[in-house]
């Protein structure tokens, strides 16, 4: 392990070649990074996957600035010399694992090359790759029995979910004529369709949305949206909820526990307000 001293990271560190017998697996790291954060221009064998847990930041690579929101997944290709952006980043911080896709079997080969044919910088709004980077990084650190075959584990399901991703992307993004609201509203409405399991901060939403403030992406989000943001996540998980209701299996409590509310009293007034059934009575409705 090498860790980073630089004066613009506060903590962080980087693992080069982490498994002897996996060279697949090139590096892994994790930085706080504070006002100022600047990289040079350095490359890698195989591809890197950078996710942002907190704050922003602006990358560069083969010629192209990138701006990375809370959430994103960042994406560099075999050899393509990257680093910061030519503005200096703000406080964030990161986390990334170095992969050489190509030996790391076949659903991973195939994501390889429909990255390549893409050429897919950044994958929005991927929360889920978080727990399975910080999982990668233990498994790293903690030289546990077996420790190759979970760290393999990890890396089968984060090539999963960023397949996933990039297939949901292909699905649900409408073409650019039809898009109802501005970039940053877009960015969050996405990220709430993605949180249905909880109540998000304000706070989240903003930077998600990168907005300056979390008072005008507030204002910003009513004007084009017509409710709060709150309101709308709360109509997305409450519709969410009832469509889980037809489902065999679950009742009310169990509906209500997994879309975030704290009760299913509470989440039957929420439903009753907004659909003029409880939830109770449209599910025998609908059975």
């Amino acid at each position: 392990m090498k860790v980073l001293r630089e004066p613009q990271i506060i903590s962080g560190f980087v693992y080069e070649h982490p498994v002897d017998d996996l060279p697949a697996f090139t590096h892994c790291g994790e930085a706080l990074c504070c006002q100022g954060h600047q990289l040079k221009p350095h490359a890698h064998p195989g591809f890197e996957f950078l996710y942002l847990a907190r704050g922003q930041a602006s990358w560069r690579a083969d010629g192209e600035t990138t701006v990375q929101a809370m959430g994103d997944l960042y994406i560099t290709y075999p050899g393509e010399r990257h680093g910061t952006g030519p503005a200096r980043n703000p406080e964030n911080h990161h986390l990334w694992a170095g992969l050489k896709l190509d030996q790391l079997g076949p659903a991973a080969a195939k994501l390889a090359a429909e990255l390549r044919r893409r050429r897919i910088r950044t994958l929005s709004g991927c929360p889920e790759v978080e727990p399975v980077l910080r999982g990668l990084v233990a498994q790293v650190v903690a030289h546990q029995p077996e420790r190759r075959e979970v760290i393999l584990s990890y890396l089968e399901l984060f090539v999963s979910l960023v397949a996933q991703r990039l297939h949901a992307g292909e699905r649900r993004a409408p073409a650019p004529s039809a898009l109802p609201y501005s970039y940053a509203v877009q960015r969050a409405v996405a990220y709430m369709e993605q949180q249905l399991d909880r109540r998000i901060p304000l706070r989240d939403l903003a930077a998600m949305a990168t907005a300056r403030s979390v008072p005008h992406f507030c204002t910003q989000f009513r004007r084009e949206v017509g409710v709060s943001p709150a309101a709308h996540h709360l109509q997305l998980r409450l519709n969410a909820a009832r469509l889980t209701l037809r489902q065999p299996g679950f009742d009310v409590t169990k509906a209500a526990l997994q879309h975030g509310f704290s009760s299913s009293q509470h989440f039957s007034t929420l439903f009753r307000r907004a659909y003029g059934v409880t939830p109770r009575a449209w599910r025998q409705g609908a059975s």
